[in-house]
């Protein structure tokens, strides 16, 4: 989806409270676990409430370019990937020795079966792994608003088909076999198949029907719109009815 999208705004208020359910987390592991915060960890935490909104508003960028519609576990999966590959992978990159001659040493006066000792691999694995697991709650409650609330946006769309009904009366000509509309991301697109070559007539004729749908809606509603006139004279089955038909002339097989 596109940044210019008005959605995307709302879509990074979203994130903005992923980060705040992220923090809220790390804070309630923190005392279950019965961890002291002082000054000097008090301070810490302080610094991450920040640090975790600026990350999954930077996060989100990625995710709305890359979802381009579909179910909410699809959205939670890019974000859920977007935000642990920005973590891991440095992590993985810098902190991680990939050297096996000197991956995992301890110091040589440490006993074999001590186990309080992590070695820099073991704690870039444990970062890493208590990363992603952290991300799971927020990504998922978070992606499943997000999808709710697009899908709100969205719900003009059964509006938008009554507004075409009411405009196609009056306006149609013999030649129409059928209309389709749809309606995504804020564009109007509605396909006219004609039994003959299209006219600058056919054409007129569905700008006009654009234009009354739009003058029943806000500017911001339908900034944009596609008008397709073609011939066609395949079965009404086989044609593409974008989101659905909104006239089919009487009698078509």
């Amino acid at each position: 989806m596109e940044l210019t999208d008005k959605r995307f705004w709302k879509f990074e208020a979203m994130m903005l409270l992923c980060g705040v359910l992220l923090f809220c987390l790390l804070c309630s592991v923190l005392i279950c676990n019965g961890a002291e915060i002082d000054s000097g960890s008090g301070i810490i935490l302080i610094l991450l409430f920040p640090i975790f909104l600026l990350y999954f508003a930077i996060c989100g960028i990625p995710t709305w370019l890359l979802y381009n519609g579909g179910s909410w576990m699809k959205l939670a999966g890019y974000l859920y990937f977007i935000s642990s590959l920005l973590v891991i992978a440095p992590i993985m990159t810098f902190m991680y020795d990939w050297n096996p001659a000197t991956a995992n040493m301890r110091p040589e006066n440490m006993p074999i079966d001590e186990g309080t000792f992590f070695t820099d691999n073991e704690f870039a694995v444990i970062i890493c792994v208590g990363w992603a697991m952290s991300l799971i709650i927020p990504v998922v409650f978070t992606s499943y608003l997000s999808k709710r609330w697009i899908i709100k946006d969205n719900q003009g769309h059964g509006w938008i088909v009554d507004s075409a009904s009411r405009a196609i009366q009056g306006n149609l000509q013999s030649n129409v076999r059928a209309i389709a509309i749809g309606y995504r991301y804020n564009r109007l697109t509605l396909k006219c198949y004609l039994d003959s070559l299209p006219s600058e007539q056919d054409k007129e004729m569905l700008s006009d029907i654009a234009g009354e749908i739009i003058s029943d809606f806000p500017p911001d509603k339908i900034p944009r719109t596609t008008e397709i006139c073609e011939f066609s004279n395949v079965p009404i089955s086989e044609l593409d009815k974008l989101d659905s038909f909104i006239y089919i002339r009487t009698n078509e097989p």
